[in-house]
């Protein structure tokens, strides 16, 4: 298993080389990869430590080869300390992009970002962060947290159980950055 791994991984660097869009990457830059369908095409994903956070690279294939789809350059936050990231895929294929910091300082957050294949391209569909304040406390006593759910689709999500709506709608991935989020989502 060990092998087959390291195998995907040389022939994604060689992919993510030759293309002209990306700059190159080394093995162990390499956060998370997975692989997936959506809508019955098959893609590729890589999670690589950048400059200063994560890039995305997603591939989509062509017959036998990979091509490189869509290059989001600081996705996600990972130059921090404390903060770690990875890539899952959902029952319906849909690929994860997971952040989190659960180790350092005084607020712990983590954030998952849903994305899809829409109209010819990927689009950030889903945003979920929650956090908890390490030193705050509410009313009851209990320490301060938070969890906002958005369907970036649709508009719809939750904040603390309570429904909302939004003008922050879908963004392709390629354009999303890893300081972004629903303003609805943003605590005092």
């Amino acid at each position: 298993m060990a092998k087959l791994s390291a195998a995907i991984l040389l022939t994604l660097l060689l992919v993510i080389r030759a293309s002209a869009d990306a700059p190159s990457v080394s093995v162990a830059s390499i956060l998370s990869a997975v692989s997936g369908y959506q809508d019955g095409n098959y893609y590729k994903a890589v999670l690589v430590k950048g400059e200063e956070d994560a890039d995305l690279y997603l591939f989509s294939r062509d017959g036998w080869d990979l091509n490189l789809e869509a290059y989001a350059r600081g996705i996600v936050v990972t130059g921090i300390g404390g903060t770690d990231a990875s890539l899952s895929t959902a029952e319906n294929g849909a690929l994860r992009v997971h952040s989190e910091n659960i180790a350092i300082g005084r607020n712990r957050w983590q954030q998952t970002l849903t994305v899809v294949h829409r109209d010819g391209q990927y689009v950030v569909a889903g945003y979920t962060y929650s956090f908890y304040d390490t030193l705050a406390v509410d009313a009851n006593g209990d320490v301060l947290t938070g969890e906002c759910d958005v369907n970036l689709l649709t508009g719809k999500g939750f904040k603390d159980s309570h429904p909302f709506r939004t003008n922050f709608r879908s963004v392709p991935v390629t354009k999303w950055r890893a300081d972004m989020a629903p303003p609805e989502c943003e605590w005092e």
